[in-house]
């Protein structure tokens, strides 16, 4: 045999015993999974307060009241009392009410306004739902479908704010930043 042959042959051993080690023999992944306890979110509220049930509707009564959009009147508003029952799958088994502890005893957790152009051919959605838990100050998702609607989500203590702008017309992304950037503005104002 000759020289290249020997080498050849001692690499390819080198390696493959190298390579036959029992975490390379072994078929099972190592999964990685990130855990967040209640006791840590509990943490979190305290160094990060939320909003009670009460102040949420102060803070929806203060938006119904002093949101304003340019070019664009508040046409109607889901202030007041108001429940929606939902098949209780849809939250994970939680509630059959969208409402604070999930009866029909509580306070809705969801709210909205919508806007209107004199045209009336531009609707501006704003959505509000509230959450028992910290979930930050942030954009969350800013989405287009292309040519006749948006949807700019955002989040505020424990509140997860949706902007929805449909049009019949081409839909300006700048009215949907506009509207967003106002939202931003008058929570800012909310006295709670």
């Amino acid at each position: 045999m000759n020289y290249k042959g020997t080498m050849l042959i001692l690499f390819s051993s080198v390696f493959l015993i190298a390579g036959c080690t029992d975490e390379a023999v072994t078929t099972e992944q190592k999964k990685v999974v990130k855990t967040t306890t209640h006791t840590d979110q509990k943490t979190n509220q305290t160094k990060h307060p939320i909003l009670n049930p009460v102040q949420y509707e102060k803070l929806f009564k203060h938006m119904d009241e002093h949101l304003k959009m340019d070019q664009f009147q508040l046409k109607r508003s889901t202030i007041g009392a108001d429940f929606t029952a939902v098949d209780q799958s849809l939250s994970f088994g939680k509630r059959r009410w969208l409402t604070v502890d999930g009866t029909i005893d509580t306070s809705s957790t969801q709210e909205a306004l919508y806007f209107e152009n004199k045209k009336q051919d531009t609707q501006l959605a704003i959505h509000f739902a509230y959450m028992d838990r910290y979930i930050g100050n942030d954009l969350i998702q800013y989405q287009s479908n292309g040519d006749y609607g948006e949807l700019l989500i955002i989040s505020y203590k424990n509140i997860l704010i949706s902007v929805q702008h449909n049009s019949l017309q081409k839909v300006d992304s700048d009215t949907t930043q506009e509207a967003a950037k106002q939202v931003i503005h008058e929570l800012k104002n909310v006295p709670v």
